[in-house]
């Protein structure tokens, strides 16, 4: 894609409360690409229970097919082990998307918000983890489930870790490194129980370490950073470790900073990237107009950083810068959801984000 053609993103609205932050999302997501004059062009998919309803998959082949044309998806939250038991997906539509499509790097950036009251309130960290492998059962087999269960009394889990999984990881992290302007690379691991595949996983960032001099890398055992984290968290800018570890330490350090609600993440390959929310589907609010949008807002200005990476789109970049800065407008003025204390609605909150977005946010 050249700088002067249109970004290609699919949105999958999702479970709960998903349609309702999606749209939000895109409302806002239209009004910063207006502003910077940068053309985009969305399309919609069905996935999750939506989608099973209509066709007995909650990933139905049209919007596999759509997927496979459009470098940048917008996923609402789905829903995890409650869809039917004969859907062909088996478990997560989100873990299916990041193994099948190879989008193999996690980046969670945790920021404090002073609404969410934190118990750090400067805290500022971003966990990367390995996407596509691990401990997560869905993901580790070409065929079946990577969990079992010999007897009633006995079950068993495959925990994988292959080189070329390791050594494109650990050079996206690097890359990450170098273009967030970060000098330190820690990588949590915990080799001395697991020599053999986090030795694989480590190695692959020692033999790429002297192409990237300017960051310093550093070997972190993760029970130690997660003790010494709290206590001296900006010895920590940027983290990068495995899947389930990732997974458990981007959470605590979201507890840290007040909770999951406000927090983004992006799902990027080499050739796609999927912007998803940390949060959850809220069954208990679904449909009631009072869902904060903030995190999948937020996530979509992750990607559309990842499309200026990738192709050079400064007006990317300013839409992003766009995005981030009228979420933090609002919110700081007071104009929020119920779950940061406010009263307002989805609805208003959108509206409250794009008037910030086109009044008072200057382009650069």
């Amino acid at each position: 894609m050249s700088m002067n053609q249109g970004l290609k993103i699919a949105v999958m609205k999702g479970d709960g409360i998903g349609p309702e932050i999606a749209d939000a999302t895109v409302e806002v997501l239209h009004a910063a690409a207006a502003k910077v004059d940068l053309e985009i062009e969305l399309k919609e998919c069905l996935v999750g229970m939506k989608a099973y309803e209509r066709s007995k998959s909650t990933l139905p082949e049209d919007t596999l097919e759509t997927l496979r044309q459009y470098p940048g998806w917008i996923l609402g939250p789905t829903s995890a082990g409650e869809y039917p038991k004969d859907d062909p997906i088996r478990g997560h539509p989100s873990g299916y998307l990041r193994k099948n499509f190879h989008l193999f790097a996690n980046v969670r950036p945790v920021k404090a918000w002073p609404q969410l009251n934190p118990l750090i309130p400067d805290l500022d960290i971003t966990v990367i983890r390995e996407n596509t492998e691990g401990f997560y059962p869905d993901r580790n087999l070409a065929w079946g489930y990577g969990e079992f269960m010999p007897t009633k009394d006995v079950a068993l889990s495959l925990r994988v870790i292959t080189k070329n999984a390791c050594d494109r990881f650990a050079r996206f992290s690097f890359e990450y490194a170098q273009a967030t302007g970060q000098t330190r690379l820690s990588i949590a691991h915990k080799r001395t129980a697991l020599p053999q595949t986090e030795g694989l996983f480590i190695g692959a960032f020692e033999q790429i370490a002297d192409q990237f001099k300017s960051v310093e890398l550093e070997l972190l055992r993760v029970d130690t950073f997660s003790s010494s984290m709290p206590r001296d968290h900006k010895r920590f800018p940027l983290v990068a470790t495995t899947n389930l570890f990732g997974d458990i330490l981007s959470d605590q350090c979201s507890g840290l900073a007040g909770g999951v609600g406000i927090a983004p993440s992006i799902n990027a390959g080499a050739e796609q990237a999927m912007a998803q929310a940390v949060h959850g589907t809220a069954p208990d609010i679904a449909g009631q107009n009072k869902a904060n949008p903030s995190a999948l807002i937020l996530s979509t200005a992750m990607l559309l950083r990842w499309f200026f990476l990738k192709n050079d789109n400064a007006k990317c970049q300013q839409a992003a810068r766009l995005l981030e800065e009228a979420v933090r407008m609002t919110i700081d003025r007071g104009t929020v959801t119920p779950d940061l204390g406010g009263t307002a609605t989805t609805a208003s909150f959108t509206k409250a984000v794009v008037q910030a977005l086109e009044q008072d946010i200057a382009p650069r």
